[in-house]
């Protein structure tokens, strides 16, 4: 897993932290100023949760997608 930097993002896209791959959270704006993504999520309670996290912080959900091998027989 490689290290993200900010201009890994775009908004919108679905994003984990680093220390909670399953807690997923979307991007919802991208503050380069700052250095920081803004991220939304749904709580176990049912509340919105809204919080910034330096990008290093983050990986980019598709990561943690399994890669799937073709072999071909010769």
């Amino acid at each position: 897993m490689t290290k993200c930097s900010i201009k890994d993002f775009s908004k919108g896209d679905q994003v984990y932290h680093l220390s909670n791959t399953k807690l997923k959270m979307v991007a919802v704006e991208i503050i380069t100023e700052e250095n920081e993504i803004s991220c939304r999520w749904v709580d176990d309670k049912g509340q919105t949760q809204c919080v910034e996290f330096m990008p290093e912080e983050l990986g980019k959900s598709d990561d943690l997608r399994p890669r799937i091998r073709t072999i071909t027989a010769l």
